[in-house]
C-alpha cells in the first residue's frame, strides 16, 4: 500500500520541511501560484494575437504596406533630403527591417517555450514557417509575390528573438521565483 504521507520519522520531517506551516506562508504561497496561473493565461492569449496578426498580415489578400505607400515614399524621400543614405531610406530597407520585426517575436516564443539548449531551432523553424507563407502568397494570392528576401529577414528576426532571449537569461539576476522554506529546529 503506498501512503500519501510517509511513515517514518524521519522521512517525515523531510517531508514536512518542504510545506509552510504559517497560515500567512500558506496564503502567499498559493497566491504564487494564482499569479503564475495568471502570467501563463497572459502569455496564451499574447501569443495567440501574434499568431492572428501574422497571419493576417501574410495572408492578406494585397500587400499589407499599400495603403501607407505614398505617406512612406514621401518620408524616404525627406530622409534622404538629409542626407541619409539610399541603402538606409529606401523602401527594400524599410521592407526587410519590417520582415526582421515581425518574426522576432516568434523566435522568442520558440526559444522560451524550448529548452535552453536548443535556441538555435528559431533559425530553422523562422525559415521553414516563412517559405510556407511566400509559397501560399506566390501560389494562391495573385497581388502577393514570393520573394526570398523575406524569407531572410524573417529568419534572422526568428535568430534575433531567440537570441534576445539568451542575452536576457545570462544577464538577469538569479534569484528564486519562491523564498526556500524557513528551517524549524
Amino acid at each position: 500500500m503506498t501512503h500519501l504521507f510517509p511513515t517514518n520519522l524521519r522521512h517525515r520531517r523531510d517531508y514536512l520541511r518542504h510545506f509552510p506551516f504559517d497560515r500567512h506562508q500558506r496564503h502567499s504561497a498559493a497566491t504564487l501560484g494564482s499569479v503564475s496561473t495568471t502570467r501563463h493565461r497572459l502569455a496564451v492569449i499574447v501569443v495567440f494575437l501574434y499568431f492572428a496578426a501574422l497571419a493576417a498580415i501574410a495572408f492578406w489578400p494585397t500587400p499589407v504596406d499599400r495603403p501607407f505607400d505614398g505617406d512612406l515614399l514621401n518620408f524616404l524621400r525627406w530622409l534622404r533630403s538629409l542626407s541619409i543614405p539610399q541603402f538606409i531610406a529606401s523602401f527594400t530597407s524599410v521592407e526587410f527591417m519590417a520582415n526582421i520585426v515581425l518574426f522576432m517575436p516568434f523566435g522568442i516564443i520558440l526559444a522560451v517555450r524550448l529548452p535552453r539548449m536548443f535556441w538555435w531551432v528559431a533559425l530553422p523553424a523562422g525559415a521553414v514557417l516563412s517559405s510556407l507563407i511566400e509559397l501560399v502568397q506566390g501560389t494562391f494570392l495573385p497581388e502577393r509575390v514570393f520573394d526570398v528576401r523575406d524569407i531572410v529577414a524573417n529568419s534572422c528576426g526568428a535568430l534575433i528573438g531567440a537570441l534576445a532571449v539568451i542575452l536576457w537569461r545570462v544577464t538577469r539576476p538569479k534569484q528564486p521565483l519562491v523564498q526556500p522554506p524557513v528551517k524549524l529546529e
